[in-house]
């Protein structure tokens, strides 16, 4: 697919989940959002950049770091996602914060401007990461921050589930788990080769666990409509739904624990370094 095909694929999908994007009181993007900014360690003053901001995970986690001084610039494929934040930004009277629809390059933003760059589960939609990548380290400035959060293992029985909905995959699907775990996203090893060839140095690239306790297949199926997995449920034609979720059903059940509830566990990847 060309890479502005992709691009803009996934700014279309995006358009289409950013009413109802991580709405549904599981906490998700909140916590991988905060924790990212956490490890990036941006300090009050700070002009800082959060690229694929959505609806803003990370973006307000970061205006809080960098305080009244400091500078928040967010911009999204998606400009429904730039509207939800822009909604947001409002009703909590957020001032110092630029919100923006398009790139993050060193040909839509002035470089070493930034002290930090923030991307939080977005690299690996990129179909030109590695150029990518080495855009945003250029955007920094010298010694600025740069963190990024991917994706490392689920739990067996949360993948067994997601393998169900795979099956159904249409060609070329714009999905995490098609891309954000294979190739330079597929280790904590890899991901510091990628962010050392980008030019980056004190490269740090670790996993942590994120718990998701839903109560239920049926609340799986809620919660992962308002995520990416919403374009592979659409693949399920209607004949056959009832059918895979009572296999959904029977994947997640070894995460049921004494509670009654199901405990998924994904390995979220972290990764920071600095520009030289």
């Amino acid at each position: 697919m060309d890479p502005s095909d992709r691009r803009a694929g996934i700014a279309a999908l995006f358009d289409q989940l950013a009413p109802g994007y991580d709405r549904s009181g599981v906490p998700w993007f909140g916590p991988i959002g905060a924790r990212l900014v956490e490890l990036t360690a941006p300090r009050p003053g700070d002009r800082a950049l959060d690229v694929g901001a959505g609806r803003g995970a990370a973006t307000f986690p970061l205006v809080d770091a960098v305080g009244p001084t400091g500078h928040v610039t967010a911009v999204d494929l998606s400009p429904a996602m730039i509207d939800q934040l822009r909604t947001e930004a409002g009703a909590r009277a957020v001032t110092a914060l630029a919100a923006r629809t398009g790139e993050a390059t060193p040909d839509t933003l002035p470089p070493d401007t930034f002290d930090v760059v923030t991307a939080s589960l977005v690299l690996f939609f990129d179909p030109q990461a590695a150029e990518t990548l080495r855009g945003w380290v250029t955007l920094l400035r010298r010694g600025g921050r740069l963190g990024l959060s991917t994706f490392g293992h689920t739990d067996p029985a949360w993948a067994a589930a997601e393998a169900v909905l795979m099956a159904y995959a249409p060609p070329d699907v714009l999905d995490a788990r098609t891309t954000g775990r294979a190739g330079p996203f597929a280790t904590t090893e890899t991901m510091t080769a990628l962010l050392e060839s980008a030019g980056a140095t004190d490269v740090d690239s670790h996993d942590e666990p994120l718990e998701v306790t839903l109560p239920d297949a049926a609340a799986w199926r809620a919660w992962t409509m308002t995520l990416g997995l919403r374009q592979l449920w659409a693949s399920v034609p209607d004949p056959e739904l009832p059918a895979v979720l009572t296999r959904i059903e029977a994947a997640l059940e070894p995460d049921r624990g004494d509670d009654g509830r199901l405990h998924l566990t994904q390995q979220v990847r972290y990764t920071t370094a600095t520009r030289p």
